[in-house]
């Protein structure tokens, strides 16, 4: 799992929770979920892992640019600029299972970190000032060495996903995107 953004996040069987920041949104189901599964590992930075220290024995400490191999699931970490909290740190991943792979953001106004890995499937957020705005999303996604097979629209608060996507067909034809309902589990 990763950023489960309420408590009801975490009324699910797992072996390892990311957290890419600390913000509420982003931890909101973190202490149901590790309550839930005992043996449970939460994966994340300094920053989450002080507000989760009843769980420091099942903590393993991610940062930019290290690797953390968890069973058959690699985790390759990538800091990401977090728009106006500058302090906020911010790691993105990228995890691979055999040939498939999946890049999560986290909260961030560029993509840099991401744009020379190949991967699967990477989710966005679009919402603007804390992250990417739409049209911030798409010209760091042109930024890309290949276009990516599929995108994850996220936070998008008060944004509309869909637009976001048609603009998305039209400017990177053959991303094909993903807008998932919240809660939603997705099947990558």
């Amino acid at each position: 799992m990763i950023d489960p953004s309420v408590k009801k996040a975490g009324d699910v069987d797992g072996k390892l929770v990311y957290c890419t920041h600390r913000h509420p949104d982003h931890t909101g189901g973190i202490t149901r979920f590790m309550e839930r599964n005992s043996d449970a590992v939460l994966l994340t930075n300094e920053q989450v892992a002080r507000v989760f220290r009843q769980f420091s024995d099942r903590t393993v400490m991610a940062h930019d640019g290290g690797s953390y191999r968890h069973n058959e699931w690699e985790f390759q970490f990538i800091e990401a600029r977090h728009g106006l909290f500058a302090r906020e740190k911010n790691l993105g991943v990228i995890v691979r299972n055999g040939d498939d792979s999946f890049g999560h953001c986290g909260d961030t106004v560029t993509f840099e970190g991401f744009s020379s890995i190949q991967v699967d499937t990477l989710a966005i957020p679009i919402t603007g000032i804390l992250t990417a705005s739409p049209v911030g999303a798409i010209s760091e996604l042109k930024k890309f060495d290949q276009p990516l097979p599929t995108i994850v629209v996220m936070h998008w608060g008060f944004r509309n996903p869909d637009s976001f996507c048609r603009r998305l067909s039209r400017e990177i034809p053959g991303t094909r995107y993903i807008v998932p309902k919240k809660g939603e589990l997705l099947p990558l």
